[in-house]
């Protein structure tokens, strides 16, 4: 019975841990005047307030050198495009594995971000169903929604 409690006891604690809402900077790189885009979700563990990770945002473009949230433009890789960088804090209590930088961008994803900046990702089987899914909703979810392929697997 006790062994029984215990388990029990483990499994809530485990599933109220994977429910916690996490801050996320959502990084969006995407190809002026197209619709390919890659997106990344940067977690760190000591930036718990949206305030807390609009400061590090402010800190790593004034000073050009990430403290917090570090990762890497390739701009050699970019060479012809014109990319438009997107940050934006959010909170989400999704699971979302870490980034790494030398993972391949072949996870499509419908990203959203709400009025209170809560993420919500849906993973869609290409990018072509994800441009569909996003046409077809409404006006006002499409201005806080996008189409892009990441690197981490959310869950």
């Amino acid at each position: 019975m006790k062994q029984g409690m215990l388990s029990l006891l483990a499994l809530a604690c485990l599933s109220a841990q994977a429910a916690e809402e996490k801050v996320y900077l959502l990084v969006s790189a995407g190809v002026n005047d197209t619709t390919l885009a890659q997106s990344l979700f940067l977690h760190e563990p000591d930036i718990t307030t949206l305030d807390d990770c609009r400061q590090a945002i402010q800190q790593g473009q004034r000073d050009g050198d990430w403290m917090k949230y570090h990762h890497i433009l390739r701009r050699d890789k970019m060479q012809g495009f014109s990319v438009q960088m997107q940050y934006r804090c959010v909170t989400s209590k999704q699971e979302i594995a870490p980034w790494f930088d030398r993972a391949r961008y072949d996870h499509p994803y419908l990203i959203g971000v709400d009025e209170q900046s809560r993420l919500s990702v849906k993973s869609m089987e290409s990018m072509a169903a994800c441009m569909g899914a996003y046409r077809a909703l409404p006006e006002a979810e499409r201005s806080r929604s996008h189409c892009a392929k990441g690197n981490q697997k959310v869950r």
